[in-house]
């Protein structure tokens, strides 16, 4: 029996040692939930710790490596500690769990053993710091009382190192009682009625200022882009096909027809001389002479249209070319954009739920993600009466900013996030204009 006893104050004299030298928090909460199983035998642990409101969580559970808050196990554990009954709590206490759980009308859970001993991790510097709880079937002795009462005191003192005494509580009854109480409400107030700039951030991105668009000169189907995406074009360069195997055929169809019609036109000339009823003939056939001279000029430019050329010198700019290829269009329909690198603006998706009230010519920053630590400034020119659907299929107001300042000029196509301001505020419709709109909402008033 004295060798047993013997064993076991050399464990604790070990166990003391490794919990002096834990480098941190986490190994010491591994150490106290894991290894206080070679002094007193338990089937499971618990090691809750005090937080700044003053109640007890679940930091670590014996042999599991992450706790899981939610779990129906470790909110029994925490109703048991933040019970009213154990708020001064400082000597080790026996718990049988099923009579406990019917005091405080909570159901236990099968996973967990039916006695439990609760132990205070208690320091002379900052007080009851949280509990231990061990859980096992079977009673605790006072020896194994007295063995884990010497182990607590040194647990409270090895989390002396690691745990920030701060308490919402200590903090109110310090700054709101006496005469710092109004000194603090006054200094409150005065920060809440500190003027700002309303602000709100939104999606943005670098687009053309007053691009040349290329659209379909009629309905066709696209045979080839020729450009490439960032492509410097010039006047005259050839942009886009069109499939023109059926305004081919049309246009050879056209010139025969015109042939047919112009032969037919002097054959019936030449037998007019003697046959009047061929002479009636002749004004008839004049008209569809000039009918199938327009079907064919309208066919030859039909033909030539079908390879679009550019107009203005710029860049192009093309979405997903290889995507066009064999894609029917219509008329009018946009197929590329020629653009002036040099003449750029802002096109800011601002969601309705961060709108705000902008005025005309309000300031922006926009900051790029290539470069998020430079800003370039920019004023609202117009923007959007209706919210529509945005890329990312956010509802959101369309506004689109000028570039200002001698910056070099973003690449169109750059993406970031804008800052755009509003009106003049107090600080305290800027901080709780979100909570404020959704108590209204949530109120209908």
């Amino acid at each position: 029996m004295s060798q047993d006893k013997n064993i076991k104050i050399a464990r604790l004299i070990s166990l003391e040692k490794k919990t002096r030298e834990a480098k941190s928090k986490d190994e010491l909460s591994f150490l106290v939930v894991n290894e206080t199983r070679e002094i007193i035998d338990y089937t499971t642990s618990f090691l809750l710790l005090k937080s700044p409101t003053d109640k007890y969580h679940v930091e670590a559970v014996s042999d599991i490596a992450s706790v899981d808050r939610t779990a129906p196990l470790i909110t029994f554990v925490e109703s048991i500690v933040n019970h009213k009954s154990n708020q001064n709590l400082k000597e080790i206490e026996q718990v049988d769990l099923d009579k406990f759980s019917k005091k405080i009308k909570k159901q236990k859970p099968k996973n967990i053993p039916q006695y439990l001993l609760r132990i205070p991790i208690f320091s002379p510097q900052r007080g009851l710091q949280g509990f231990l709880l061990l859980a096992r079937n079977e009673i605790f002795s006072e020896n194994e009382n007295e063995l884990i009462s010497h182990l607590s005191r040194t647990y409270g003192h090895a989390y002396n190192t690691f745990l920030i005494n701060y308490s919402i509580r200590d903090f109110f009854k310090k700054n709101f009682t006496g005469k710092r109480r109004w000194i603090t409400i006054s200094v409150i107030i005065l920060v809440f009625l500190f003027p700002v700039r309303m602000t709100s951030t939104a999606p943005v991105e670098v687009v053309a200022k007053n691009p040349f668009l290329i659209t379909s000169p009629f309905d066709g189907v696209v045979k080839k882009i020729v450009a490439n995406n960032n492509d410097q074009t010039k006047p005259g360069e050839l942009l886009v096909l069109l499939e023109d195997i059926d305004l081919l055929n049309e246009f050879n169809l056209a010139k025969q027809s015109l042939q047919v019609s112009e032969k037919e036109l002097l054959r019936t000339r030449q037998s007019s001389f003697t046959d009047n009823e061929q002479k009636s003939r002749l004004a008839e056939l004049m008209a569809q002479v000039d009918l199938r001279r327009v079907e064919l000029s309208s066919a030859e430019r039909k033909l030539k249209n079908s390879k679009i050329y550019a107009e203005k010198k710029g860049v192009v700019i093309v979405d997903r070319k290889s995507d066009w290829q064999g894609k029917p269009v219509s008329v009018g329909e946009k197929i590329l954009t020629i653009a002036d690198p040099s003449k750029i603006e802002f096109l800011i998706w601002l969601p309705v739920k961060d709108s705000i009230v902008i005025n005309e010519n309000a300031d922006t920053n926009i900051f790029l993600d290539i470069n998020p630590m430079s800003s370039y400034k920019g004023k609202i020119l117009r923007s959007t009466y209706e919210p529509e659907l945005s890329p990312e299929e956010v509802l959101s107001y369309k506004l689109i900013s000028s570039f200002e300042g001698n910056k070099d000029t973003p690449r169109i196509g750059l993406r970031g996030t804008a800052k755009v301001y509003g009106n003049r505020t107090i600080l305290f419709y800027y901080l709780f204009r979100k909570p404020i709109t959704f108590i209204r909402q949530l109120i209908g008033i």
